[in-house]
């Protein structure tokens, strides 16, 4: 890992930090108090080059207690590492902001009426629904949860 990477990966620990409360207070997907459409951040997921490497750092080194492991994937409350998959070097917009929904559809409904650029409506994903949009810095949200 760079070290404009590794700062900013602790800047995202940081930002996470505020948003999410402590493991023991919330259970993954409740991570914030939702606001007024229902809505919470839920995770943080930034890609990188190697899942393992970023695994050993964040769990042995940092003390990151894993919450979910696969091959292209680790998983710490509230932060996610994804196997970058694309060529080269990973870019900026390598970031997932995932925010949990009681009612993905409601909430595609009410971001549609509000005037958000939604390229695709509420699909089913990983047994619940999911759509993805990009904020104006063109990073990709993904607002998950029940239909």
């Amino acid at each position: 890992m760079t070290r404009p990477a590794f700062v900013f990966a602790l800047a995202m620990l940081s930002v996470a930090a505020v948003l999410l409360p402590s493991q023991g207070q919330a259970q993954q997907g409740d991570a914030a108090q939702p606001n007024a459409l229902g809505m919470s951040v839920r995770h943080i997921h930034i890609r990188v080059m190697d899942v393992e490497r970023t695994k050993a750092f964040y769990r042995d080194k940092l003390g990151f207690p894993v919450t979910n492991s696969t091959p292209t994937v680790v998983e710490f409350p509230g932060l996610w590492f994804g196997k970058w998959t694309g060529p080269g070097a990973i870019p900026t917009g390598g970031i997932t902001i995932g925010i949990a929904a009681k009612s993905v559809e409601a909430v595609y409904n009410e971001l549609k009426r509000r005037g958000v650029d939604l390229p695709n409506p509420p699909a089913p994903v990983r047994g619940e629904y999911s759509f993805t949009f990009k904020d104006p810095d063109g990073y990709v949200v993904e607002v998950e949860g029940p239909k």
